[in-house]
């Protein structure tokens, strides 16, 4: 048990630090730079075999919608990352990243964000993340 809550604890932090120009700037019109990354999903939020969202990360996709909807972000590009775990084959994996980051996707559409500004790619199990599969089942949003 001990050893779970550090992994846990270790995966916010490293979500923290990934997020912490959006985490810690209001979204009042602070402008985004390509390449950086405005959302990293917690490292619970896809179950096995899932691309269905979590109320923890729905909550953190409206501020980071609010974010690119400010003034000084509505004409930013983005990209949708989307990975999966190691478990099962690599075929499967890479469809089942790319419906997680097509999820992320429908949810900022749904918040505000233009369409045509969120494209989306799914990787599969090719970037580790973490020491655990679930670490593994994340989306990246990235401003391209």
């Amino acid at each position: 048990m001990k050893k779970q809550s550090l992994l846990l604890i270790a995966g916010m932090a490293l979500l923290t630090s990934a997020c912490a120009n959006l985490c810690e700037t209001p979204c009042s019109g602070k402008p985004c730079s390509r390449g950086e990354v405005v959302f990293v999903s917690s490292p619970s939020m896809f179950a096995f075999n899932s691309a269905d969202l979590t109320a923890q990360d729905k909550k953190a996709l409206s501020d980071v919608a609010a974010r690119l909807n400010s003034s000084g972000n509505a004409d930013k590009k983005l990209v949708a990352n989307g990975y999966a775990s190691m478990e099962g084959p690599a075929s499967y994996n890479v469809d089942l990243s790319q419906r997680r980051a097509a999820a992320v996707k429908s949810y900022l559409v749904g918040a505000g964000v233009a369409a045509d500004r969120i494209s989306t790619k799914g990787y599969g199990a090719t970037d580790a993340f973490g020491p655990k599969y679930r670490d593994n089942r994340r989306v990246e949003v990235v401003v391209d």
